[in-house]
C-alpha cells in the first residue's frame, strides 16, 4: 500500500511540473505574440513613412501609429518585468518538484513502473486514481467486490476493471 501511495504521490508531482512547464511556454507564447505586435506597428510607422507638410491626415496616422509603437514598448516592459519575477519562481518550484518526484519514484519498483507507462499510454490524463466509496475516482464505477478485497489487501496494485487505471 505504501509504494501504491508513493505511485500516486509521485504521478501528482509530475502533473504539476507539466503544468509549471505550460505556463513556462504561455510567457513565451506571450512575449512572441509582443514581439508580433512591436513589428507590426514598426512596419505601420514605415509605410506611412515621413508626411508632407499640408498632408494632415498623414501626420494624424503617422502619431497614431507612433502612439501605437509606445504603447507596445510599454507593454513590453511591464511583461518584461512580471516575466522576470515569474520565470524564476517557477523554474524553482519545477526544481523542487523534480527532485520530489525523483524522490517518489526511487521508492518505486520496476514492476510498478513498467504497469504506470503501460497505463499511461492508454490513459494519458489521470492513470493514477484512488479509491472513495468503494469507487474508482477515474470512471466513479463501483468496483467488484473481488477487486476490493483485493485491493483493500495492498499486496499489490490494481489496476480498474473499467476505466484501466491504477487504484491508489
Amino acid at each position: 500500500m505504501k509504494e501504491a501511495r508513493s505511485l500516486l504521490i509521485w504521478n501528482r508531482v509530475r502533473q504539476e511540473c507539466s503544468r509549471i512547464e505550460e505556463k513556462l511556454a504561455l510567457l513565451k507564447a506571450e512575449e512572441r505574440e509582443l514581439m508580433e505586435r512591436r513589428r507590426a506597428a514598426e512596419q505601420k510607422i514605415t509605410s506611412i513613412g515621413t508626411p508632407s507638410d499640408d498632408d494632415i491626415d498623414g501626420k494624424i496616422n503617422l502619431a497614431l501609429a507612433q502612439q501605437e509603437l509606445w504603447l507596445v514598448n510599454k507593454d513590453e516592459e511591464r511583461f518584461f518585468e512580471r516575466r522576470f519575477t515569474e520565470e524564476s519562481s517557477l523554474r524553482e518550484k519545477k526544481r523542487e518538484k523534480e527532485a520530489e518526484a525523483k524522490r517518489y519514484k526511487a521508492a518505486l519498483s520496476a514492476d510498478t513502473l513498467a504497469l504506470y507507462h503501460r497505463v499511461i499510454d492508454l490513459i494519458p490524463d489521470n492513470p493514477v486514481v484512488e479509491v472513495r466509496r468503494r469507487s474508482c475516482m477515474g470512471c466513479y464505477l463501483p468496483l467488484s467486490a473481488a477487486q476490493m478485497e483485493e485491493w483493500e489487501r495492498g499486496r499489490r496494485l490494481i489496476v480498474c476493471g473499467e476505466c484501466g487505471r491504477i487504484l491508489v
